[in-house]
């Protein structure tokens, strides 16, 4: 059964206003409408090799806006633009206040990319991920794959602090958020209800989701992270959704790998009581520089889903083969191979999908 997360959340809530009102009035901030416009973009091609032979071309822009007052507010704002059945899709990734309180402590308030894992606030970019398309247990861009993803690109609106502590030879990194939370998409009556986070300004509940990561760096070679969050998702503070994530980064002489694990834990009403949806799967990747070129390979597995140990449906694997060509630091040719296999049943969606990614 769930717990009520709404004091802490509260709580959370006014550290950050204070921390805010402080810092305001101590440095007497005067805008110097310093502003800066950033992003990404990307065009490519998407060929599916078995089954109906689908293949499409893709374009799709992302500016990040940045504008800053003296040294310590800043706020940011990305955008993406893309094409959708001959439409222009607009959607806001995150728009978010930070308030910089010291070197190492930073306030956030918005709507932000959620420190779940490192794929979703660090490594998303077409540019900065090295493979042409995401890990599939997360659902976001053009990946496709033999089962459900995990998690989307997690976003959602609400208030964050994160502080840095420096131990020795080691970095210590904390981030703690209060956001709106997971809530029911379609119909609330099915055996599963599916989950959405909307990212919305109104609450499908009176609970926060809380949640957090612990990052552990010795730079520049490894860091580990673990992540955590719970909320309610349904509209009587009934039901719980929980998160874990475990990833791990090691980089040296010019080779990279890094992976994560994902579990999640929903928990279902029923006549005879609240059984727990269980799902979880992982992915590894490991690539290596040589002078321009950058070969990669990613393994990722989704395992059985289970209903209080009965399997409700059945996992698959992504076995994926690419290659990179660094024009510069932040502008690649990329392409790659997917071959997906479910446990039991074949699927027909191996594909090859290849596109040019700008960082500027």
């Amino acid at each position: 059964m769930a717990t009520s997360t709404t004091r802490a959340g509260v709580g959370l809530a006014l550290l950050l206003c204070t921390g805010l009102t402080t810092g305001l009035d101590a440095q007497r901030i005067i805008p110097t409408n310093q502003v800066l416009i950033t992003g990404y973009g990307t065009v490519g091609y998407g060929y599916q090799t078995q089954g109906e032979n689908i293949n499409a071309f893709t374009s799709s822009m992302n500016p990040i806006f940045l504008f800053q007052f003296q040294d310590r507010v800043l706020f940011e704002a990305e955008f993406e633009f893309a094409l959708e059945g001959g439409v222009t899709e607009t959607g806001l990734e995150y728009a978010q206040l930070d308030f910089i309180a010291t070197d190492n402590l930073t306030f956030v308030a918005g709507k932000f990319l959620l420190p779940f894992g490192v794929f979703g606030d660090r490594l998303h970019p077409t540019w900065i991920n090295k493979f042409s398309t995401a890990p599939p247990i997360y659902g976001h861009h053009v990946s496709a794959f033999g089962a459900e993803p995990l998690l989307p690109i997690l976003s959602d609106m609400g208030v964050m602090v994160r502080g840095v502590v420096n131990a020795g030879r080691f970095n210590l990194g904390i981030n703690m958020y209060a956001v709106q939370g997971p809530s029911i998409e379609g119909d609330p009556t099915e055996e599963v209800p599916e989950l959405e986070f909307l990212a919305s300004s109104e609450d499908g509940n009176t609970n926060k989701m809380l949640g957090g990561r612990l990052d552990i760096a010795l730079p520049p070679w490894a860091e580990l992270n673990v992540s955590y969050f719970n909320g309610d998702y349904d509209d009587q503070n009934v039901l719980d959704f929980t998160g874990w994530n475990v990833a791990g980064e090691l980089r040296t002489s010019g080779f990279e790998l890094r992976g994560e694990y994902i579990q999640t834990r929903q928990e279902i009403e029923q006549p005879t009581g609240f059984p727990t949806l269980v799902r979880q799967g992982f992915y590894g990747q490991a690539a290596y520089r040589i002078d321009a070129w950058e070969p990669v390979f990613r393994w990722t597995q989704v395992f059985d889903s289970k209903l209080d140990g009965t399997v409700t449906d059945q996992g698959a694997w992504q076995a994926g083969f690419g290659l990179d060509y660094w024009f510069s630091p932040s502008i690649a040719f990329m392409v790659g191979y997917e071959v997906n296999r479910e446990d039991v049943v074949e699927v027909d969606n191996d594909r090859l999908v290849m596109h040019i990614a700008f960082g500027f």
